[in-house]
């Protein structure tokens, strides 16, 4: 019994430290990035003219509109589908309190999914126009993650060592964008990025992958409150420049 049992226990040693030093094969950021502008319209020279016409011109202070974008990835199965939760829009909320202790915002406020009617751009601007929102920051996001073994992998072999051994790690990247569009005329203000990485190691059984994509939303997130606060200044001092 003893002459058949150990050469697998060997062998599953062996196989499991080669898989453990592939180690992380990397993230696609470009996949992330393209995942934001997913159906590209057909672009005439008129469609150009008339965005170049446009014009913005916010009255001070104004009512801002804050609206996450809900999708799914159907084909993009390397993607994750970001889980929005009220405390985002608090923590975005309460970085723009400065800027309307500044005069710039009279008022902020979540614009629900449940009031657009549609999934359009222009769903989402004639919501904002039925609570008199002056402008709107959009926000999307996406997420990834890889999850691969360690040098302590090889210790799953031994059975318990799978609940005990930290030889799994969960590598998390999530990306976010917002665009600030004039409600009146759909003018863009101006659009922001930010994005959070992080690394959870652990027991292959224990180690969840949601925890890590939670934590890189955290990062990212703060980043991006920050950024967003200072675009709102920046796009205010270039309306007070003149042409």
């Amino acid at each position: 019994m003893r002459t058949v049992t150990l050469p697998i226990f060997l062998a599953l040693i062996i196989l499991v430290s080669f898989s453990a030093c592939s180690g992380s094969r990397g993230l696609n950021r470009q996949a992330l990035q393209e995942s934001f502008h997913d159906n590209p319209d057909v672009v005439t020279d008129q469609d150009i003219a008339a965005t170049m016409a446009l014009q913005g011109h916010l009255p001070a202070p104004y009512r801002l509109a804050i609206f996450f974008k809900h999708k799914d990835f159907p084909s993009r199965p390397a993607l994750r589908k970001v889980d929005w939760v009220s405390a985002d829009a608090d923590r975005v909320q309460q970085a723009l309190e400065s800027v309307k202790e500044e005069g710039i915002l009279r008022q902020s406020f979540l614009l629900a999914n449940s009031t657009v009617q549609g999934t359009t751009f222009r769903d989402i601007r004639l919501a904002a126009a039925r609570y008199n929102a002056d402008a709107i920051l959009v926000i999307d996001g996406a997420s990834a993650v890889e999850r691969y073994n360690n040098g302590r992998a090889w210790w799953y072999a031994t059975g318990i060592g799978a609940y005990l051994a930290h030889g799994t790690e969960s590598h998390a990247l999530f990306m976010m964008e917002g665009t600030l569009w004039d409600v009146r005329s759909g003018y863009l203000y101006g659009t922001q990025t930010a994005e959070g990485e992080t690394t959870l190691i652990g027991p292959a059984t224990s180690l969840e992958d949601k925890v890590a994509i939670a934590e890189a939303k955290d990062v990212a997130l703060e980043r991006f409150a920050k950024e967003v606060a200072e675009m709102l200044r920046l796009i205010k001092e270039k309306q007070r420049v003149p042409n």
